[in-house]
């Protein structure tokens, strides 16, 4: 083949031969991106699992503090506590148990009826156990009574529970008390499962009434439950 028909045939081929390039190129650049976005992939995962971790360690960090602060106070120095963290919210049939959930249980020397509490007072009590982590039920839930006395004109009454926002019931308060709104009201011990001297409530409201012996008081719990990370439990 002369030099014309060799020039003649790469001319013929060069369209060939640049679909190839593109192809190449193209297998090139899409192997680079394919590269590229698993890169990107990884260091976004790394970049997620980082927030989390970072996030983690933030949660356990505020925990830390809460714990640190509770015991430099040294609420009820009288009483013997441990602390524990709340792990879980609301809970039973149809969510309308007010409970909360510990991660600690019997393996850490807990049992039932043990009183729960925070520095500003009362949250509830221990009522069912597993190896390590408890079920709290709280002094707002209506199936809770606290017996309690009031702190100054030392009036003993019975605090019914009636669900989260709504303030509680105070209970054989007879017409004839000294009692004043804005009492504190703490637990007085003759129920034998709270401790005396819990903060519990305060009075808001007394009413009499003439169909009945007794007062008809409200109050509101000094203690919000569901806005508690940590807690303190009474070790009896």
């Amino acid at each position: 083949m002369g030099s014309t028909g060799l020039e003649i045939v790469g001319v013929g081929l060069r369209p060939i031969d640049y679909i190839f390039e593109q192809v190449e190129d193209f297998w090139t650049s899409y192997i680079y991106l394919v590269g590229v976005k698993q890169e990107n992939d990884f260091l976004k995962k790394n970049l997620e699992q980082l927030q989390v971790e970072n996030l983690a360690l933030k949660n356990q960090l505020t925990y830390l503090h809460q714990f640190f602060t509770i015991f430099k106070l040294r609420p009820f120095p009288q009483y013997k506590y441990t602390g524990a963290r709340i792990i879980g919210k609301k809970l039973g049939l149809s969510g309308l148990l007010e409970s909360v959930i510990i991660n600690k249980g019997y393996r850490d020397g807990l049992k039932e009826d043990l009183a729960v509490f925070s520095p500003k007072g009362l949250i509830g009590k221990i009522q069912k156990l597993s190896p390590h982590s408890a079920l709290i039920l709280l002094a707002i839930d209506p199936n809770s009574k606290v017996a309690v006395i009031s702190e100054q004109s030392r009036v003993p009454g019975i605090i019914k529970g009636e669900g989260y926002g709504k303030l509680g019931t105070l209970l054989y308060v007879p017409q004839s008390s000294k009692l004043k709104r804005g009492e504190l009201l703490l637990t007085s011990g003759t129920d034998e499962i709270f401790p005396p001297g819990l903060p519990v409530a305060r009075v808001e409201s007394i009413r009499n009434t003439d169909l009945s012996l007794f007062l008809k008081i409200k109050v509101s719990f000094e203690v919000d439950p569901y806005l508690q990370n940590v807690v303190l439990v009474m070790l009896k």
